[in-house]
């Protein structure tokens, strides 16, 4: 279990006393934190920010664990609280409404993610929905998600309470104080520069006030909860945060005769209702219905169109308050009058565009700024899921584990190096657009498409390659027409989403003959210098002793005792090694501060390699044939630089699709010349073009789980079946932590998608991680992780998948 690492009078400032802010204040006091400093550019505690206008919805069912879990933490840490006889929080519910079929197909599937994050629910039919909220027209509805236990979160209220409860542990709060730079020494914070702000008539501050003549505020720890403002500060920072403020269109109605009676104090008694199929949301307020929509032009913000403190003072008109553009919401207003007949005979009142933001993937940017020890980032939070980000802020900052799988929240997961403004606001726009989208797990990006491509991508499209874009923005084959067979007509709509019969005819083709894949967007690493041996060791927590031109795999242990990064380590000379990561973060980690960082130089060398791989029972007779000089065994560590057509290609063991064979890196001048060589020569062999598809059915058809897939950070190797191939402590089974399984469909007509639950008699028991067909036998094989009562191989099971229950039996544990 992790303990504090930090001294209780570290000095630690917040800036922003928002639904993050002020929740980590009060986190940070309750670990015993006793110079917590909060400051805010606007007002305590309706400060002007996106938390002063927000509608309240927490819905805790959402397609990530991490992110239901932090929804729930939120909610659980606001039961029950009021402040001055006032409530902070109503679990009223929430209902989402399918008026056609395939709406409600995608409820059951919000409803198999809820099983899967222990969530209540159930589906429930048109006069359920009715009954729910009596207001509704019912007839056009075909079935709703109901959730009994999400809320509606007064946010000014949530602020406050939890910021006198902070003041009373010992924190400051200061309002009208707007943090316009940083200072730094030894690439350390120290502090914040700061300049006082007017007050806003009618808006009194309750906090302190900031000491006349204050420009400076030191600080050993500086936390950017910035919200909307978050961009600007970004900047000053010298880095693009990816996330973009967003206008967002809602209104309220009249009084509806339905809601009479119902006061202002009260409030709510009925559900929060979600409209997705056009994008609307509603929910009671008063004898009034608010509502607002999606479903309509993305409107982006930039810094210099946000309020400064000063026109705040002078118009009184909030920051994160714009005003409506009626067009934008008009048809919404036709379809609020559809479903709630009452409404015909109501204006709409109130209207504005509020303003709060998004990311690429809809996720906060969290952690500590890489490069710049002392500043941490809490952006891009949603009021669902503000206090349970504060808590993982909390735990992070001050014992080093956070507590929960961060890898889809911490803001390193994407590569700065691809990041601009223009990059942000495209990519986060499309997540506004679809934010109440069908989504399937494989869907891909339609935005920045061949952004950024390998050498190959030429020949691959003129192969009619099928592309997918990963979230690097790098366009990848996921199959190629060349393999194709006869489709399946038995695999409903969802389960053949991004789904073709190529994939297990490359598959299979590979594991008969020779397989390519393009390895080009790897993220390639040199560490080099005298203490190159001795930070590597640091970094991994153990001693790797490799020969020059060995390899091996080796995992960077977490704060947690689970797995932080999942690494190929190569020594290129007796002074330098390299490393082969998997995500953008793993710079990070080489990067890392240790005793001997000093005397080591580590470098990016990503854009300046690229990769092949070369797989198969006949890869090595194809690579034999092309290199002068001999080529390394087919089995073993060996890592040697060849001589491939003249090329010199570091080739390293291919471990990842379990199928033997050979990654060869090699300078991106060089990439095209190794396709068509390969190409070329590869047609005497059978050598079959393998997309990124094909490679994961293959990985997971020989048993090889994924880093940032299947396992991460709050996993062991042992609780991930990954046996002894660790090199750190960490590696025991957890009592009552879940196992890393693998299971078969038992009818081949039968498929499943990441996310759905695991079922043991009728109770669910896991969840699916990742999915593929078995190329060699053509049912469909799936990762899950499964509760240890349940994971023996052999067991029984069910995949709870749509309003079905398919058969499956686990057949790979690391119980054995």
């Amino acid at each position: 279990m992790a303990t504090t690492r930090l001294d209780a009078d570290t000095r630690i400032l917040i800036i922003g006393a928002g639904v993050v802010g002020a929740a980590l204040a009060d986190d940070l006091t309750r670990h015993g934190m006793r110079s917590v400093t909060v400051v805010d550019r606007g007002p305590l505690y309706k400060t002007g920010g996106s938390s002063s206008h927000a509608p309240g919805f927490a819905f805790q069912t959402t397609g990530s664990p991490v992110m239901s879990e932090l929804a729930r933490r939120t909610l659980d840490k606001l039961d029950d609280l009021d402040l001055d006889g006032e409530w902070i929080l109503k679990r009223v519910g929430g209902l989402e409404l399918a008026c056609d079929e395939e709406r409600m197909e995608y409820l059951h599937r919000r409803h198999n993610l809820a099983q899967s994050w222990g969530i209540p629910s159930r589906i429930v039919s048109p006069a359920e929905c009715a009954e729910l909220f009596p207001a509704l027209d019912a007839s056009s509805v075909v079935g709703g998600f109901h959730t009994p236990t999400d809320g509606v979160v007064k946010a000014v209220r949530a602020v406050e309470w939890q910021a006198r409860r902070a003041i009373s542990n010992g924190a400051v709060f200061y309002g009208h104080t707007e943090v316009t730079g940083f200072r730094t020494e030894a690439g350390r914070v120290s502090g914040v520069e700061v300049r006082s702000t007017p007050p806003v008539p009618g808006n009194p501050s309750k906090g302190q006030g900031l000491p006349e003549g204050t420009d400076f505020m030191a600080a050993d720890i500086v936390v950017v909860c910035a919200g909307l403002w978050g961009p600007g500060l970004g900047k000053l920072l010298g880095l693009e945060l990816p996330m973009v403020p967003m206008e967002h269109c809602s209104a309220s109605t009249t009084e509806l005769p339905s809601l009479a009676g119902c006061s202002d104090a009260v409030e709510l008694e009925l559900p929060m209702v979600r409209h997705q199929g056009t994008g609307s949301y509603f929910r009671q307020m008063g004898e009034r219905l608010a509502w607002g929509t999606y479903e309509h032009r993305v409107i982006p913000v930039e810094q210099s169109e946000i309020a400064s403190a000063e026109e705040f003072a002078e118009t009184r008109v909030e920051p994160a308050i714009h005003p409506l553009t009626w067009p934008d919401l008009q048809d919404d207003w036709a379809e609020l009058q559809r479903l709630f007949p009452e409404a015909a005979n109501c204006e709409a009142v109130d209207g504005y565009n509020g303003i709060f933001s998004f990311t690429p993937d809809g996720n906060p940017l969290l952690g500590e700024v890489p490069g710049m020890k002392g500043v941490w980032l809490g952006e891009s939070v949603w009021l669902t899921q503000s206090a349970g980000v504060a808590g993982v802020l909390a735990d992070w900052i001050v014992t080093g584990d956070p507590g929960v799988d961060t890898t889809s929240l911490d803001f390193r997961r994407f590569d700065q190096t691809h990041l601009t403004r223009t990059v942000s606001i495209e990519l986060a726009s499309e997540n506004y657009d679809e934010v109440y989208d069908i989504s399937h797990p494989r869907k891909q990006s339609g935005r920045l498409r061949k952004f950024a491509t390998t050498p190959f991508y030429a020949r691959q499209e003129a192969l009619g390659a099928e592309f997918g874009s990963s979230q690097g923005g790098w366009e990848r084959p996921l199959w190629y027409t060349s393999a194709e067979t006869a489709q399946r007509d038995s695999l409903d709509a969802w389960t053949s989403y991004g789904w073709s019969p190529n994939i297990s005819a490359e598959a299979s083709a590979a594991a008969r003959s020779v397989g390519l894949v393009d390895r080009g967007a790897a993220n390639v690493f040199e560490i080099r210098g005298n203490g190159a041996s001795k930070h590597l060791h640091e970094v991994l927590g153990a001693e790797i002793t490799l020969p020059v031109d060995e390899a091996t795999g080796v995992l960077v242990e977490s704060a947690s005792g689970g797995i932080a990064a999942d690494l190929t380590v190569v020594r290129s000379a007796v002074d330098a090694y390299l490393v082969i990561g998997s995500t953008p973060e793993d710079v990070w980690h080489l990067r890392r501060e240790t005793p001997h960082s000093g005397t080591a130089v580590v470098s990016d060398l990503s854009s300046a390699t690229t990769a092949l791989g070369l797989i198969g029972p006949n890869a090595a007779d194809l690579l034999d044939q092309l290199t002068r000089g001999g080529i390394p065994a087919a089995a073993g560590s060996e890592a040697p630089v060849i001589d491939l057509g003249g090329v010199p290609v570091r080739a390293v063991p291919e471990t990842l699709a379990g199928v033997g064979g050979w990654t060869m890196y090699a300078a991106t001048e060089h990439g095209l010349f190794l396709w068509d060589l390969l190409v070329g020569a590869g047609k005497d062999h059978g050598l079959v073009l393998v997309g990124d598809e094909a490679f994961n059915a293959l990985r997971i058809a020989n048993g090889v789980p994924a880093f940032g897939v299947d396992y991460g950070p709050q996993d062991t190797a042992a609780e991930a079946g990954l046996g002894q191939t660790t090199n750190h402590s960490g590696a025991d089974r957890r009592e009552g932590h879940r196992l890393l399984t693998r299971l078969r469909l038992e009818d081949p007509n039968h498929a499943v998608i990441t996310g759905e639950p695991v079922l043991s008699a009728g109770r669910p028991v896991g969840y699916i991680s990742s999915v593929a067909e078995d190329p060699a036998g053509g049912t469909f094989l799936a990762f899950a992780w499964v509760d240890p009562d349940a994971a023996a191989a052999g067991t029984p099971v069910e995949i709870a998948h749509l309003n079905r229950r398919l058969p499956a039996t686990i057949d790979l544990s690391p119980l054995g």
